[in-house]
């Protein structure tokens, strides 16, 4: 597995909470009120995935994990959401988080991303709308808000979809089979890697402290029919030299594949105007 690679991803996902942000979790929300996951019927797993039968597809027949680029396959459905976040809870008990969040619908070239960070000091919210060959941007809320239009922007298809591909494509030779259940209304696979010895090295640089002892890492990747990650994640305990708990959290998913509506958003109007 090439950890120097996943190391810098975790280090630049650092020193952007840092710029950025600090804590509070961000809410579970999509940005037009629809939750970022849509799973099955049966209960629902702590993930978002839920035991049982597929609702669509089926789950790939090799037990290997084996992943393609979801290229093909999203620009085949036309539409798709994703959404991306990672989480830092420090030994002084505060917390920041990262989240991005995509709607797109090629067919219409429209698409709504929101990107947020909160945090003990500081906190960023914006939002930004493509439609019709332009691109209309808001900052901050309320008393603080503003709006900056352009010409569209190259397409969000790669930005979009982009997030994991380095990522999982290490996983691959290193990451075992556990066994079905139902994310998103598809049945898919799910793929671990637990091996928190090796990510040892890299538990220090997430914190604000290098003296941290990783006590469980563990990867949970779930793959449908299509070898499509439509989630992946990790997650990393820890404890300080006092003891105090420290955690972080990363994940990655692909939902509403050909399903995904783009609608105006309510700050459209003031926007334009």
């Amino acid at each position: 597995m090439q950890y120097a690679r996943i190391s810098t991803v975790l280090v630049v996902l650092t020193v952007v909470l840092a710029g950025c942000s600090g804590g509070g979790v961000t809410d579970g929300g999509d940005t037009d009120g629809n939750p970022a996951d849509t799973p099955g019927t049966d209960a629902p797993a702590t993930d978002g995935s839920t035991a049982g039968t597929a609702t669509t597809g089926g789950p790939p027949t090799d037990e290997s994990l084996s992943l393609t680029a979801p290229d093909t396959r999203l620009r085949e459905a036309g539409s798709f959401a994703t959404e991306w976040s990672y989480t830092v809870t420090e030994a002084d008990g505060t917390t920041s988080s990262l989240t991005q969040r995509y709607r797109v619908d090629l067919e219409e070239n429209r698409s709504l991303q929101r990107f947020r960070t909160t945090g003990p000091d500081s906190s960023l919210d914006v939002e930004t709308f493509v439609a019709d060959g332009t691109s209309y941007t808001r900052y901050g809320d309320g008393d603080q808000v503003q709006y900056v239009s352009s010409d569209q922007p190259a397409s969000v298809f790669e930005t979009a979809t982009g997030r994991a591909s380095g990522f999982t494509a290490d996983l691959e030779s290193d990451a075992s089979f556990v066994g079905t259940e139902t994310y998103d209304g598809v049945t898919v696979s799910r793929y671990e890697y637990d091996n928190t010895a090796e990510w040892q090295a890299y538990g220090g640089s997430l914190f604000g402290s290098e003296n941290v002892s990783v006590t469980e890492f563990t990867v949970a990747v779930l793959v449908d029919r299509d070898g499509v990650a439509r989630l992946t994640m990790w997650t990393l305990s820890g404890e300080a030299d006092d003891g105090t708990p420290v955690s972080a959290a990363w994940r990655y998913s692909v939902t509403d594949i050909g399903s995904t509506t783009v609608e105006d958003p309510d700050w459209l109007a003031d926007a334009q105007a």
